[in-house]
């Protein structure tokens, strides 16, 4: 005997998802960057170097002097040939006065009174006689370099960057609807049996 029974096919429900998801949008502009800086100077200054030479004594002994020089020499050559001859007068007086001794004192005072010109050497000779006679001074040159410089300004404006973020979304859509079928089997009984 076959016993009637309900068969039942169902199908699911289905929902669907649309997502929308648009892109970020970034951009960002580039900073903007001024440097500003004042030319540096620089100076350079000179002393000239100096040499100095003092030839007074080198000139002076090839005879060459100054006039104030000169007659500074001739007073004090001066004033030692008179006492010289002081001394040489002073010294013949005691002789003439010691003439009666009988030393002979008038042929000897006629003898060194007649010496016109002592005798002097010949010699070869150099001018000036010493190189120390001649003086060297020198002073070197001086050279004095100045700089003078900046730092440089230097000045950064920045840009943020724009953010563009637009919304996501999903849109629910049914994609296959819930269905229940029910069909009931085996309503022809075989009575026959």
């Amino acid at each position: 005997m076959q016993v009637p029974y309900i068969q039942m096919n169902s199908v699911l429900g289905q929902i669907g998802l649309q997502p929308n998801r648009p892109q970020m949008q970034i951009n960002q502009r580039n900073a903007e960057l001024s440097i500003h800086q004042d030319h540096s100077t620089m100076s350079i200054s000179t002393r000239a170097s100096k040499l100095y030479i003092d030839q007074t004594e080198a000139f002076a002994d090839a005879h060459l002097k100054g006039p104030l020089r000169s007659s500074n020499e001739f007073i004090s050559k001066a004033e030692g040939k008179v006492a010289q001859y002081i001394a040489k007068t002073a010294q013949q007086g005691d002789m003439m006065m010691r003439i009666e001794n009988g030393f002979g004192a008038i042929p000897r005072i006629a003898e060194i009174n007649s010496e016109l010109y002592p005798e002097k050497e010949l010699n070869v000779g150099f001018l000036p006689r010493s190189t120390s006679q001649v003086k060297f001074n020198y002073v070197p040159s001086e050279v004095k370099i100045q700089v003078t410089s900046s730092m440089p300004e230097i000045h950064v404006r920045k840009n943020d960057p724009q953010i563009s973020i637009p919304k996501w979304q999903s849109n629910a859509y049914v994609k296959q609807k819930n269905n229940l079928t029910m069909k009931v089997i085996g309503l022809n009984v075989n009575r026959q049996l």
